[in-house]
């Protein structure tokens, strides 16, 4: 079973998609703060990371960076409300493999999540 870290700002939003994404047969870690999620990408392994760049206590981009150097092969997902932002950008030039505007269409992140997973 695949492992997805999830980590956003609005617990609903967050709780709502690790629901959605064991219902579709992954396990996920759900949390809300960057300090928390960068801990747990140096302690654990995850098959991919779904992130914010807007977060509660830092920044996603240091969930991004730490997420790159402890498994540089597991894909990236950002979900953000500023697709047009510099961290954004940032984002996008730290190596995710794309950047997903809120609201969003689950099948859109599903269909993303499962091709990046398979094109490791």
């Amino acid at each position: 079973m695949k492992r997805i870290l999830v980590v956003d700002g609005e617990p609903v939003a967050m709780g709502a998609l690790c629901d959605l994404l064991v219902m579709d047969g992954y396990a996920t870690v759900g949390l809300c703060e960057s300090e928390e999620a960068v801990r747990r990408l140096r302690d654990e392994l995850f098959d991919a990371v779904i992130t914010d760049v807007e977060l509660p206590g830092g920044h996603g981009l240091e969930v991004i960076r730490t997420a790159r150097e402890a498994r540089p092969g597991a894909p990236v997902l950002v979900v953000t409300g500023h697709v047009n932002s510099l961290a954004s950008d940032v984002a996008r030039a730290l190596g995710v493999r794309r950047v997903l505007g809120k609201p969003l269409r689950y099948e859109t992140l599903i269909s993303e999540l499962e091709s990046s997973i398979q094109g490791r």
